[in-house]
């Protein structure tokens, strides 16, 4: 709004209030009093001076704004500008692959956002005349990176290579101030493929663009030289330790590091001739390009018998004192990354520090070392935080128990993938007492190994998993969580189990007071076989299951009275988010009742809440080909007993439930295709939609004897369905007997939508309860 325009509208406001109260306070104009026309003249001068204050000062507020904000902008672009980069071809791969590799990486965001990326074909032909860009390491010499950044004109130059070490494949990326040869940045990721390689760069172009806005013009300067080699050492490996070992000291923020060049001979020289108070023309250039390091790394690597060694000490070219030094031994190139880490610790001074941290730290790859750190955590009587970190893989034939002697944590992880635990007997393979807290963290999986047993049995104890942990091919379940337990998903996988016996769980057994919270994570794939099971997890006595996201899908049911994601039996279960989706129960029987719920199947006493999350996609069948079998079956949802299930939210959508029977056969068959209830079991819904789920039923004759179905909901016998405060049960439902609902007892139907206005009753007939 323009400052005259909303002046004008003040004025205007303040006289048409002036009028109104001379309207109301008489019919006629009163006598006019000097005295209120002088006070109304001051009132309104008053009005016009704020109307114009708070337009001014809106202005100011909007102008200074936008002056920041173009500001911000024009330094954002000036920084851009300034900081020209040349990304040069990666080395160590094929062909162009080098190329291709290196031209993805300047697309990513932060490197187009933070520089100004040199043109490839100039890249490409500096590097022609440039005869030193690649040694026979396979990385490119520092000097050789100074010069054809010098002649594009670039500020900064980004190399990368791709190298093996031991059975692992290494991307390195460096990048280097040309001013003054300082490597300011680097980064290293293991790569299995190539498009492992492409799902990398974005995280290592996010590192390489956040160190050009680190202040490091206090921190002391440090050279580091080639690799000196003794013992019959490998050059290439050794070239390659020292990269890593360099990117670990930029990363300290200890050092300004300089790469390993060749001009460090000539610094040390120049050193000596300025000290000396001369200084030859051939050392000139140098002097030119930044202040030179004072302290240099002297680096060698050794094979001594049949171990590894690498060797550093930082040394003052000046005084010649060794200011810092360390070693640090490896038996396989495999673990020769995490030796590095460890001596730049100790070049900078961080050792003792990490040593006490990791006092509380072991390393296992076999299982002789694993049962060495777990009875050090057991037999430790302090409480507080334990890790065991797996760098191999091993069999156990043993319980590991873990001593709640005082409130510990104790996490096991892998330091890769496929780090893997598998059991060798028939009993599980952890148990967690009371006063532990067990977590499972990335890169490991316990294998159940097809062994009769849960894969961990949390007993009085807490189990937590984590993104990247599995648990998977039991035979007798993947967690037991006993009563007084608890156990937590954050993310992970259970998946493979099988439980084969009656009242259990494929994934996830819930007994007594024990209680589960999903918070992540997925529990797939599992199967119960035998009869009042859940596929996924099975929820008993008064044991409690609370879903606030995850998914719980393709798991299977495959006998009567089971539930194919979920069996709540005598428990409770509470939806808040997550998904119940795409599980199975399926029965087939020439002389049996069949009884399964596709999701969910709540039994006993058992409850369901649901408040959000979906539960969508799962189907219930059946098939006979005897006279004497019925089938009774919900695609989603299946009450019976005395179990009860609330709808608050959520969705219960495209579910079925299905039966067949055989063309000589007389069959009994009763579904819903969303929620069938039955026996003294109910339904009450408050919100939430229930909406394109399905229930048929097939025969090749026309001799069945009876069929009823309901699309949404089917409730049977003594069951109840109450509609009232919400929700949302629509025509797209499909079912023979009644689209949207239908009550068995005496025959009540609703096929039409029941919007949230529309209330229903299965206890009340006709209009009255709803139903057409």
């Amino acid at each position: 709004m323009k400052r005259s325009s909303a002046i004008h509208v003040c004025i205007q406001a303040s006289l048409l209030i002036l009028l109104g109260s001379a309207l109301l306070g008489c019919a006629s104009p009163p006598a006019v009093n000097p005295e209120q026309e002088r006070l109304a003249a001051e009132a309104r001068t008053r009005a016009e001076a704020r109307a114009q204050a708070q337009v001014e000062a809106q202005a100011q507020v909007e102008a200074k704004a936008q002056a920041e904000a173009r500001a911000q902008a024009e330094a954002k672009a000036k920084a851009r500008e300034e900081a020209t980069l040349a990304i040069l071809p990666f080395t160590g791969f094929e062909g162009e692959e080098g190329e291709t590799i290196a031209e993805l990486f300047s697309f990513e965001k932060p490197i187009s956002d933070s520089f100004t990326p040199v043109p490839r074909t100039s890249i490409i032909r500096a590097m022609r005349d440039e005869q030193g860009f690649q040694e026979s390491s396979g990385f490119t010499n520092p000097d050789t990176l100074a010069a054809i950044g010098r002649q594009l004109g670039a500020r900064y130059v980004v190399c990368g290579a791709s190298t093996r070490l031991g059975s692992q494949n290494l991307l390195i990326i460096s990048i280097l101030h040309i001013e003054d040869l300082r490597q300011i940045a680097g980064d290293f990721q293991i790569c299995r493929t190539p498009d492992e390689i492409r799902g990398k760069l974005p995280a290592m172009a996010k590192a390489i663009a956040a160190a050009i806005h680190e202040d490091v013009s206090a921190l002391p300067l440090l050279a580091v030289p080639p690799v000196q080699l003794s013992g019959g050492a490998d050059s290439r490996e050794a070239d390659t330790l020292a990269q890593i070992l360099a990117l670990h000291l930029v990363r300290s923020g200890t050092y300004a590091v300089y790469p390993r060049t060749k001009s460090l001979e000539q610094v040390q020289r120049e050193y000596d001739n300025q000290f000396g108070g001369d200084v030859a023309d051939e050392y000139l250039p140098n002097l030119g390009r930044g202040t030179n390091p004072r302290l240099v790394l002297s680096v060698s690597a050794r094979s001594f018998g049949g171990t590894a060694m690498f060797n550093a000490a930082v040394i003052d070219l000046v005084s010649g004192v060794q200011k810092a030094g360390g070693s640090a031994d490896y038996e396989s190139l495999d673990k020769a990354l995490a030796a590095m880490e460890e001596l730049s610790l100790k070049l900078t001074g961080r050792w003792e520090a990490v040593l006490r941290e990791r006092a509380d730290h072991h390393t296992a790859a076999t299982e002789a070392a694993f049962t060495r750190a777990v009875a050090a955590i057991n037999g430790n009587p302090a409480g507080g935080a334990y890790t065991i970190t797996l760098n191999g893989s091993f069999t156990s034939n043993r319980v590991i128990f873990l001593t709640g002697n005082a409130p510990k944590t104790i996490t096991i992880q892998g330091d890769g993938p496929g780090r893997t635990i598998s059991n060798d007997r028939d009993q599980a393979l952890f148990t967690v007492p009371e006063g532990i807290r067990l977590v499972l963290d990335n890169y490991l999986t316990l294998d159940g190994n097809h062994k009769n047993a849960f894969v961990v049995s949390v007993e009085s104890g807490e189990l937590i998993m984590k993104e990247g942990s599995r648990l998977c091919n039991a035979e007798a379940g993947g967690v037991y969580v006993h009563s007084s337990s608890t156990f937590t998903m954050q993310g992970g996988t259970i998946s493979g189990n099988t439980a084969s016996s009656s009242f259990s769980g494929g994934g996830v057994y819930v007994a007594g007071n024990g209680s589960f919270t999903m918070k992540g994570g997925t529990i797939s794939g599992n199967t119960a076989s035998s009869s009042f099971s859940g596929g996924g997890v099975y929820v008993a006595g008064s044991g409690s299951f609370t879903m606030e996201g995850g998914t719980i899908n393709g798991n299977t049911a495959s006998d009567s009275s089971s539930g194919g994601g979920v069996y709540v039996h005598g428990g409770s279960f509470t939806m808040k988010g997550g998904t119940i989706s795409g599980n199975t129960a399926s029965f087939s029987s020439s002389s049996s009742y069949s009884y399964s719920g596709g999701g969910v199947y709540v039994a006993g006493n058992g409850s369901f809440t649901m408040e959000g999350g979906t539960i969508s996609g799962n189907t219930a069948s059946s098939s006979s080909s005897s006279s004497s079998s019925s089938s009774y079956s919900g695609g989603g949802v299946y009450v019976a007993g005395s179990g009860s299930f609330t709808m608050k939210g959520g969705t219960i959508s495209a579910n079925t439930s299905s039966a067949a029977a055989a063309a000589s056969s007389s069959y009994y068959s009763y579904s819903g295709g969303g929620v069938y209830v039955a026996g003294s079991g109910s339904f009450t819904m408050k919100g939430g939609t229930i909406s394109a789920n399905t229930s048929s039923f097939f025969s090749s004759s026309s001799s069945f004897y009876y069929y009823s179905s309901g699309g949404g909901v089917y409730v049977a016998g003594n069951g109840s369905f109450t509609k009232k405060g919400g929700g949302t049960i629509d025509s797209t439902n499909s079912a023979e007997s009644g689209k949207a609902v239908y009550i068995q007892e005496g025959s009540k139907r609703r096929n039409s939508t029941a919007g949230p206005s529309v209330n229903l009753d299965s206890a009340r007939a006709g209009s009255e309860g709803g139903w057409e």
